[in-house]
């Protein structure tokens, strides 16, 4: 081979290996963006369709249960903060793992990297075989992994991760669920006004698709409402949104203390398609929609697909196998057991309440630098994490006990792209939009080999 030939040979086998590099890394990594960790909310409007890296920092409750939360079948991931007022028992079926605060596809809109994304107030139970991965991957911004406060005692037969976070224990059910030790009663006062607002729209049922029509005119943004019993809305799948305003929230008021089980298979806002994940519409429709159950004591959402909005509903308890998009609000206890169903935190944008908060610019431990990757790291403090922006900061409670903090934990690894099978091992789930840099990748390399194969011909060729 000649020099030349050999030298464009090499050069062009050089930039193959990075640009292939480069895409699997992209892919693989789930990396936060290059410019440093997320640091706001969304823009009105802009709510983000579903995808893997962390886009938006958010210290507002993602998912509340007033009574006990409990993981088992193969249900994955619950993006964001997860608050527990009770007891928290993941115990997947077959073991594997169970993501907290950042998942493999979402909204990327989760809590800043360091800070609290599970409080429990109760005990926290895993079950042997099955791993709670709480903040994977998140190893840039103001901290690393997820932290966990527990306010009874941690019984570990399975794995809790932090990835770097703290940990504390038999703190008491006030200081672990703090700031969020009262929002019982703020979701409760929540659905009470929300509920007192009057109708701006017509809710037809045909079958099983519930049709809500908007027909107010003011062009202001003010929330769009609607009202349906219970008893109607059971049994429902399919769900139209029309003639909603550019920037209006949507409130459907359900009525009454009927039981409402749906099975959720298509939603259609302002004419399109909105429930699938390659849906433009999916993060607008996700963050603009809410269901306020005032009185309905049980709310069950079967099936596997999506259902889109908000769920606001003091009284009652859940029975979840279908994935949720937007905040999960129950006053009673939550079970979730589907087959890879996930919650995505989309917050709603009709009240500064339950919309998003962006992260206070401090580290979980104050005073303390974090660790870099791959460092030992000095047993955390007992200190307790800042109030975060926006949220009712809670004075120390004098005399209150001194929490018990686990040892140091390994930093956080790099996440991993491997699906878990159903009741299998993995790290984070992933959706299909993967698949793009597949292909990408092999488009990649198809162009790299012509090239070669070029090359090659020229030099047979005595070029």
């Amino acid at each position: 081979m000649k020099k030349t030939a050999r030298h464009s040979a090499r050069m062009t086998g050089a930039m193959t290996l990075g640009l292939v590099l480069g895409i699997c890394g992209s892919g693989l990594s789930h990396a936060v963006p290059a410019d440093g960790a997320p640091t706001a909310c969304p823009e009105s409007g802009k709510a983000p369709g579903i995808g893997h890296d962390p886009l938006f920092t958010d210290t507002n409750v993602a998912l509340f249960a007033g009574g006990d939360y409990a993981v088992d079948g193969a249900s994955a991931e619950a993006e964001g903060l997860l608050v527990v007022k009770g007891n928290a028992t993941f115990a997947k079926s077959g073991g594997g793992v169970f993501n907290v605060g950042r998942v493999g596809a979402g909204s990327g809109i989760l809590p800043p990297s360091g800070s609290v994304m599970l409080a429990v107030g109760g005990d926290l139970a895993i079950s042997q075989g099955t791993t709670v991965d709480v903040g994977h991957g998140l190893a840039q911004g103001p901290g690393y992994g997820g932290a966990v406060r527990v306010g009874g005692k941690i019984d570990e037969k399975g794995e809790l991760r932090t990835n770097g976070g703290s940990r504390s224990s038999g703190t008491g059910a006030e200081d672990a669920l703090s700031p969020y030790d009262t929002f019982g009663t703020t979701i409760a006062d929540a659905s009470a006004s929300l509920g007192g607002l009057k109708a701006t729209g017509t809710t037809v049922r045909a079958g099983n698709t519930v049709t809500f029509r908007s027909t107010s005119t003011a062009g202001d943004g003010s929330p769009q409402l609607f009202d349906i019993d219970a008893e109607r809305l059971d049994g429902a799948s399919s769900f139209v949104f029309q003639s909603v305003p550019d920037k209006s929230s949507v409130v459907v008021n359900v009525s009454g203390g009927h039981t409402v089980s749906i099975s959720p298979t298509s939603v259609a806002f302002n004419g399109e398609r909105a429930d699938t994940y390659g849906s433009p519409g999916f993060g607008e429709a996700a963050s603009r929609i809410l269901y306020n159950f005032e009185e309905t004591t049980a709310v069950a959402l079967g099936g596997g697909g999506n259902f889109m909005g908000s769920l606001l509903a003091p009284r009652a308890s859940a029975d979840l196998t279908a994935s949720t998009n937007g905040r999960v609000y129950f006053g009673g206890d939550i079970r979730t057991h589907g087959t890879g169903n996930e919650s995505h935190n989309y917050p709603w944008t009709g009240s500064t309440v339950f919309d998003c908060k962006p992260a206070p610019a401090q580290p979980d431990r104050p005073g303390t630098t974090p660790p870099q990757p791959g460092t030992p790291q000095p047993t955390p403090s007992a200190s307790r994490p800042g109030a975060p922006s926006g949220s009712p900061s809670v004075p120390a409670r004098p005399g209150s006990p001194a929490p018990s903090e686990s040892g140091s934990t390994p930093p956080a690894p790099a996440p991993s792209d491997t699906a878990p099978a159903p009741g299998g091992g993995g790290h984070l789930a992933h959706t299909g939009a993967q698949v793009t840099l597949y292909v990408l990748g092999a488009a990649v390399l198809g162009a790299a080999g012509a090239v070669l194969l070029a090359l090659t011909r020229r030099h047979r060729r005595g070029v």
